[in-house]
């Protein structure tokens, strides 16, 4: 038996340019503005009044005026990822992949709130600052940990397991048939699709068993076929790192349900507190119109 016909292949991970890209117009971006605005900044509410940049720095200024502006624009425009999402399968492919529309969700997101924080001049003077900025900050808060669930979970579910399973059957047909079978009497607990974040959470203690049942399953089931236990034998090393291979892949299944059911649940909570953010934002440019502070030009 040749160990390369079996041997587990090794991925070639990904490369992910978008966070550095948005990494860096983030630092780029905020070091030019702390250059402009670094010496008004760093004086106290008192002393701001007689500073000689503060008609153009402060909250009403031209510049602190166009930050909130253009921020505020990103972030509506940001919300345009949801419009895309909720209709993918009416807008044509030309328009942009769904990662490519995560990316400039993400990079809008960020660049926008960062617009915010400086229009706001590091100060909260007003309950309505106040909780929009709060709001702003659970929102982006949240957002954040959603990007880092999303690129936890897995993508394929069993496809790559039985994929497996035929190329291992024709040199160790026992082995998949009964790793195949164990697999299919331990199912995944599933949830309904408007499962609430609570119930989501409170099933993740259940998955983690299930993945590691998988794990332990696979292993027994390999290692109840004769064959197998020859090739342990002579190749120690290979056994096992088929067996983990088999195992990690049998679990894969169980890691995916529970992330799509979380990025699910997750989805609708992140969408009720962006809700709850343009209503303050809205509170807050009510406000402003209402005192004056129009327009910058």
């Amino acid at each position: 038996m040749n160990r390369a016909e079996i041997s587990p292949a090794s991925p070639v991970p990904p490369r992910r340019l978008a966070p550095w890209i948005t990494l860096f117009v983030l630092a780029v971006l905020a070091g030019l503005m702390l250059w402009r605005g670094f010496d008004y900044y760093r004086q106290g509410l008192s002393a701001r009044a007689m500073h000689p940049d503060y008609r153009l720095l402060n909250p009403g200024g031209f510049l602190g005026h166009g930050y909130g502006m253009v921020g505020t624009a990103l972030i509506l425009t940001n919300l345009l990822y949801l419009v895309r999402r909720r209709f993918a399968k009416y807008i044509p492919p030309q328009m942009g992949s769904m990662k490519a529309w995560l990316n400039a969700h993400v990079l809008t997101g960020l660049v926008g709130s960062l617009l915010v924080l400086f229009h706001s001049a590091f100060q909260l003077r007003t309950a309505v600052a106040t909780v929009t900025s709060v709001s702003l900050a659970i929102v982006v808060a949240t957002g954040l940990v959603g990007l880092y669930l999303h690129a936890l979970v897995p993508k394929a579910g069993l496809k790559p397991f039985k994929e497996r399973l035929t190329e291992i059957e024709p040199l160790l047909p026992g082995v998949a048939r009964r790793v195949d079978d164990f697999v299919h009497m331990k199912p995944v607990t599933q949830l309904p699709l408007d499962a609430s974040f609570v119930r989501t959470l409170a099933t993740i203690p259940r998955w983690i068993l299930q993945a590691r049942a998988r794990r332990r399953g696979v292993e027994q089931a390999a290692r109840a076929d004769k064959l197998f236990r020859v090739v342990a034998r002579t190749d120690p090393a290979l056994a096992r790192d088929v067996v983990r291979e088999l195992g990690d892949l049998a679990a894969g299944e169980v890691d995916t349900n529970a992330g799509s059911a979380v990025m699910r649940s997750w989805r609708s909570l992140h969408r009720f507190l962006a809700i709850l953010m343009l209503l303050s934002v809205s509170v807050h440019i009510a406000v402003a119109w209402y005192f004056g502070f129009r327009c910058i030009f």
